[in-house]
């Protein structure tokens, strides 16, 4: 049976399951873990004496010291966690605003009681409710099969408008009360999170109270859970043979049993679609709403035409625009970046140049060495450490559905231009010039990088070797350093 209790050792759980992941909760708040950041301030003095002590006998009572330093370190943090444990039921969630990404956000007040809280109320959603959110891949996967058969075939794709502010608070906190699935604080903590929400967008009347809290993570699952009944039965329409929904942008396949089917009627699949949702009062985005008849085939989602009235039409779907280009009497799938995508690209690479013109009056050598390492962070792969380490990432793993030179070459063609009025050098531009989308999609250019800057001493140096023990190293710019000019 699960355990939702907000105990010290579920907190232990968290604690053990952040670490792991490579989220330093000791160093995020300093004060409540100060004496056990200095325990392991010492384990790594310990470890450095370790690694220099050649006498047997003296390592030997070194590393009896750090066992008992690690064990008081785990000592110190119990007591952290028993304690905030003990102070549980006399805590208060509070929200308070957080930027706007395209749509106000919302975070937690920053103290160590919110972290802990807001994770056990996930965990507990989660494994109650089993709620987790649809897969990109899997969903782009089918997505583009069923495209590419030759069944006739009517596509909807669409998005719900203000998906997070537009949830009706009671009819998901009545699913969540009367389910009885849910322990009672967990229940107490999600009313108390929407009851800042609601005070931060001065909604009074709890009956009429509408959204979710954009940002935080458990907004993520209550969302999920909200649409499941919606889901279920859009997925029981007449002649849908594919339905799916990331987060608010949906898309949706039907197969008339006539390829004669009168228009009217294919209307009316939007028709059936719309109403199961904004029976639920949310409403779809009308100008992201497009219908796709594809009943004669790929031929009216394409890309260009010779046809002087032709407009292309495209499904603009989760990062890609899906169409075709004619090929003899036929008609191929193609797959291309959205413009969104495309922008999002332009916009790493002149935030790189930015950043580089401003550091390198004070250092040019490492601020083209960090510039270098980001256009070659956005032109290959890399794989992301600690809690995703088996997560690949780059301009071919975040892109596997694009079979088209078009987009890469629009990239590279925005980086050309970047590289020629950056003032950079001859052997600064040749270096640069090395760098290709093209290649790191097609090769699957690979390249490991460490989380944070880390400098390599040369393979040759022994760890003893005392007229080598000044040797600087090289330096390697982690994915935190790279990413962080980036970060919205």
């Amino acid at each position: 049976m699960l355990d939702q209790s907000f105990s010290s050792k579920s907190f232990q759980e968290i604690f053990d399951k952040e670490n792991r992941k490579g989220t330093n909760i000791e160093e995020r708040y300093k004060d409540d873990f100060a004496d056990s950041i200095a325990r392991v301030g010492e384990l790594k003095n310990i470890r450095k004496q370790i690694q220099h002590e050649k006498d047997f006998d003296a390592k030997k009572l070194l590393y009896a010291e750090k066992k008992k330093l690690k064990k008081e370190r785990d000592t110190l943090v119990s007591d952290v966690l028993d304690k905030i444990a003990d102070e549980i039921n006399s805590h208060i969630i509070n929200l308070k605003l957080g930027g706007n990404y395209g749509g106000q956000s919302y975070v937690f007040e920053k103290n160590i009681q919110n972290f802990f809280i807001s994770k056990k109320i996930q965990d507990n959603i989660n494994k109650t409710y089993n709620v987790k959110q649809s897969s990109r891949y899997a969903i782009l996967s089918q997505l583009i099969n069923l495209l590419e058969d030759n069944f006739p075939k009517y596509v909807i794709r669409t998005d719900i408008k203000s998906f997070y502010e537009s949830i009706h608070q009671k009819k998901l906190l009545d699913k969540i009360d009367n389910d009885y699935l849910l322990s009672i604080k967990t229940k107490k903590f999600i009313h108390q999170i929407f009851t800042s929400y609601n005070h931060l967008t001065g909604q009074i009347n709890p009956e009429t109270a509408k959204g979710v809290p954009r940002g935080i993570g458990i907004s993520a699952y209550l969302s999920e859970l909200f649409m499941r009944s919606i889901d279920n039965k859009i997925k029981e329409l007449d002649d849908l043979v594919y339905y799916a929904r990331y987060v608010d942008d949906i898309v949706a396949i039907f197969i008339p049993k006539s390829k004669n089917i009168e228009p009217v009627q294919l209307k009316d699949y939007k028709t059936k679609l719309e109403h199961l949702i904004t029976s639920k009062g949310l409403t779809l985005n009308v100008s992201k709403t497009k219908e796709y008849n594809l009943l004669q085939g790929l031929k009216f989602i394409r890309f260009e035409d010779s046809t002087r009235n032709f407009k292309p039409k495209t499904i603009n779907y989760l990062g890609y625009e899906i169409g075709s280009i004619k090929n003899g009497k036929k008609y191929n799938l193609c797959t291309r970046l959205s413009d969104n995508k495309i922008n999002k690209y332009f916009n790493k690479i002149k935030l790189s140049f930015q950043h580089f013109e401003k550091k390198r009056k004070h250092n040019r050598k490492d601020a083209f060495k960090l510039l270098s390492a980001r256009i070659n962070y956005l032109t290959s792969n890399t794989k992301l450490r600690n809690n995703k380490d088996k997560v690949f990432v780059g301009i071919y793993f975040s892109n596997p559905f694009l079979n088209n030179d078009v987009s890469l070459e629009r990239l590279q063609k925005r980086l050309k231009w970047y590289i020629s009025r950056a003032g950079l050098t001859t052997d600064e531009k040749q270096i640069m010039l090395k760098y290709s989308f093209t290649e790191g999609f097609k090769k699957k250019k690979f390249q490991i990088l460490p989380l944070i800057n880390k400098k390599y001493k040369s393979h040759n140096r022994k760890r003893n070797d005392v007229n080598n023990q000044n040797n600087a190293g090289i330096l390697q710019y982690g994915i935190t350093e790279i990413n962080s000019i980036w970060k919205r």
